[in-house]
């Protein structure tokens, strides 16, 4: 199996705007915009917030822009696994995605095996791409404003070069890397 790991920053924001200012001062290209509803699930053997991996499906719902790159959405639906984190300082670690045709019944088979529903949580994601690093400026509903910087990878001795860009890019914007967090939406929603 190839690894795919998500190499992945997240900092709260308090103003949309200045931060949209600052990615186009450091070049970035809007990409679009669109809004995002995330199922997750826990296994019926183990506890997925003891073990730090999680199982959702999302649909992805494109908002019409004008002046936005169109980037396409393979499919509206997916199933995603993520493993653990891989280390201190990010959210990296590996994931592994399928797109599904059909959602609801995705579901009744997650369920049907005993997987239990958790939470639901949405969010308006606008994605911008900067040095290879895919950018996107997140408004949580219940949760907050965030900015997620994130590369993929294919190996982990491809992570800490990526770490290194994405930390690099922090400091471009005008932001304090010391102000990342690790902290899942997810984890975030469930302490709220």
């Amino acid at each position: 199996m190839k690894e795919s790991i998500e190499v992945e920053v997240k900092i709260p924001i308090e103003n949309r705007k200045s931060v949209e200012e600052a990615l186009h001062r450091v070049g970035a290209q809007r990409m679009n915009s669109e809004t995002q509803v995330d199922v997750y699930f826990d296994h019926p053997a183990r506890s997925f917030q003891e073990t730090d991996e999680a199982l959702r499906l999302r649909s992805r719902h494109p908002e019409a822009e004008g002046n936005a790159k169109d980037t396409a959405i393979t499919s509206p639906y997916e199933m995603t696994y993520k493993g653990p984190k891989l280390e201190s300082r990010s959210k990296s670690r590996v994931e592994l995605s399928v797109h599904i045709s059909n959602i609801d019944n995705a579901r009744s088979i997650l369920e049907s095996l005993g997987f239990k529903f958790v939470a639901t949580i949405s969010k308006r994601r606008v994605f911008y791409t900067v040095d290879s690093i895919t950018v996107s400026v997140d408004d949580v509903e219940d949760v907050g404003l965030f900015l997620e910087l994130e590369r993929v990878v294919a190996s982990k001795r491809d992570m800490k070069p990526a770490l290194d860009m994405i930390f690099d890019l922090i400091g471009r914007l005008g932001l304090d890397s010391n102000n990342s967090i690790r902290t899942s939406y997810l984890e975030l929603f469930l302490q709220g």
